[in-house]
């Protein structure tokens, strides 16, 4: 996977895993305010973010893969 390719990725990833951020910060803030959240959706939103952040390290671990295999093959 060539650089051009893996920076979109990244960064729909990342702007994923900045929404389920922003959620999250919604979600407590309206704790504050003495709402009552739904932890349910508490759960949901930290899992969210954990499989973008997953889904991250997969793709630089695969870019990383291609880049070390040609350094290897190169020697």
């Amino acid at each position: 996977m060539a650089a051009s390719e893996v920076m979109p990725v990244l960064r729909r990833l990342g702007q994923r895993y900045d929404g389920a951020n922003e959620q999250l910060d919604d979600y407590f803030e309206r704790g504050m305010r003495g709402e009552e959240p739904d932890p349910s959706e508490f759960f949901a939103q930290l899992q969210k973010r954990q499989v973008s952040q997953q889904a991250m390290e997969a793709t630089i671990k695969l870019n990383e893969k291609g880049k070390k295999a040609a350094l290897n093959e190169s020697k």
